[in-house]
């Protein structure tokens, strides 16, 4: 079960920490003020939307490594830490179709620098609130490509695009829906997966955002292995994990109508 852990008593009252991360190789977050320290970032994408986004419905922002209050998240499947999914919204305006392609989400990797097996799980939802899990309106597990963004921290932290097309597209009506995209290493045979660990970042600058804006504080979290059911990434008043962040850095691929 999870556990209370004052962190940062100046930036988080309280942080709930499972008994899991406090011993192992990761926690289930990344928090830049209590990493602390100068950044070393470089930029590989110019000030427009990514080129992966092609075409582009739905574009939360890059991460800005330079930031003082960037948090990531869990966001993986892999054989020494278990699950966790972080789910982003995102918007199909009134009046329009969209014809989903393919998603993706822009993840920190510690120890790994790719994907093992080449693949990622996907889902898109609707409903999801505080505790509850909505509808999955479509989901799988398809080819996926793992590239560098260019962005880093310390050296330390490499983010990457995980970036899934989908093998059947997905018509979707207007709404508000959610979107993950889990970036794997359960290759058994593979002891890079025993300490693999990926975090989706968070865009607090918005930066290069594109589409409609991505609804702020209403990403949400579920891992079984952490014991979160659906705990809000962001929001500023539940208090479960750290304020800091407002969208995440993830993205919807298509066309529309």
């Amino acid at each position: 079960m999870a556990k209370k852990m004052v962190l940062a008593a100046a930036l988080i009252a309280g942080l709930i920490l499972p008994a899991a991360a406090q011993n192992g190789k990761a926690r289930p977050f990344i928090d830049r003020q209590i990493l602390g320290g100068n950044s070393n970032a470089r930029s590989g994408n110019p000030p427009t939307v990514p080129s992966y986004c092609n075409p582009c419905l739905a574009y939360g922002g890059d991460w800005d490594p330079n930031s003082t209050v960037w948090v990531a998240y869990a966001n993986w499947n892999t054989t020494g830490l278990g699950t966790a999914t972080a789910y982003v919204p995102f918007v199909v305006p009134a009046g329009h179709t969209w014809t989903v392609t393919g998603l993706f989400t822009n993840d920190l990797a510690l120890n790994i620098s790719t994907i093992d097996p080449p693949t990622a799980a996907w889902s898109i939802s609707s409903g999801i609130s505080k505790g509850v899990g909505g509808t999955t309106i479509a989901s799988g597990t398809d080819s996926a490509s793992f590239n560098p963004t260019g962005r880093n921290y310390q050296s330390l932290y490499f983010e990457y695009t995980t970036l899934v097309t989908l093998s059947s597209p997905v018509v979707l009506t207007a709404g508000t829906y959610w979107l993950s995209v889990v970036p794997p290493c359960t290759n058994a045979n593979d002891g890079s997966c025993g300490s693999a660990a990926y975090y989706v970042t968070d865009s607090t600058s918005k930066t290069n955002e594109s589409g409609p804006p991505e609804p702020v504080h209403r990403s949400f979290t579920f891992s079984s292995t952490f014991g979160y059911d659906y705990l809000n990434l962001c929001s500023p008043t539940e208090g479960y994990l750290p304020p800091s962040c407002s969208v995440m850095s993830a993205g919807v691929i298509g066309t529309h109508d």
